[in-house]
């Protein structure tokens, strides 16, 4: 059994293999741990609950899947993914662009009634300046802890056994799949749908920068932009 056990593993990729785990347990803790039904269940009696439960589920992500995942890294593969500044020039540029078309994006949700129906995720117009600054502090730390997982670790440590593309369709897959029902985060249709181009879209730049800081960047920018267009216009 032993030599069988061993022959599975002889040709795999250790880096591959230890990313695979280290996904399912952090996917399955958040899943289970960082959900809004599991805040509600468990802290009932907390005043504006429904602001606390967000607030909650944000920093569940940049807990378990930045800084679990940076401290799972140095350990595992004595080295982090993606958090130099990589290449400046061509990060700043895809910045400055984003800048300018995702406002036009945002826009486009107006048009949707799930995503109109879902965001913002909380109530802006009654909530105190300082109540707003926070949920939008832990919506920039949900973004950190996403992109290191999936466009970090996630497809940094799979470019060797999989490839650039294959690196970049299995994390898009998986990151999409957490949008559905599947990951306890059922999100509008459209949304779920966009983050497969957009998993794509943001792995090609991770991948071009050597840096998660410019997806981070941009992925915030759609998340804010689109409760702003929706909060506004929808």
């Amino acid at each position: 059994m032993k030599n069988k056990i061993n022959k599975i593993f002889e040709n795999s990729d250790r880096n591959f293999n230890f990313t695979a785990v280290w996904l399912t347990i952090i996917l399955f803790i958040y899943c289970y741990f960082g959900s809004f039904s599991f805040f509600e269940s468990n802290f009932s009696s907390v005043q504006n609950i429904h602001y606390w439960k967000i607030i909650y589920h944000n920093f569940m992500s940049f807990i378990l899947f930045f800084c679990g995942s940076v401290i799972f890294s140095k350990y595992a593969f004595k080295t982090q993914f993606g958090l130099t500044k990589g290449n400046t020039k061509s990060g700043l540029k895809l910045c400055a662009l984003a800048t300018l078309v995702v406002p036009i994006i945002a826009l486009t949700t107006i048009f949707d009634n799930g995503m109109v129906s879902t965001y913002p995720l909380v109530d802006l117009a009654n909530l105190s300046w300082y109540a707003i600054f926070f949920y939008y502090l832990s919506y920039l730390l949900y973004y950190v802890g996403w992109e290191y997982l999936f466009r970090g670790l996630g497809f940094f440590a799979s470019q060797k056994k999989l490839g650039i593309a294959g690196a970049i369709l299995f994390t898009t897959l998986i990151s999409a799949l957490i949008h559905t029902s599947i990951g306890s985060f059922g999100k509008p249709m459209i949304e779920t749908l966009s983050a497969i181009p957009a998993g794509i879209i943001f792995a090609l730049i991770a991948y071009n920068t050597r840096s998660i800081w410019y997806t981070v960047y941009i992925h915030f920018l759609i998340g804010a932009l689109t409760d702003v267009a929706i909060f506004f216009l929808g």
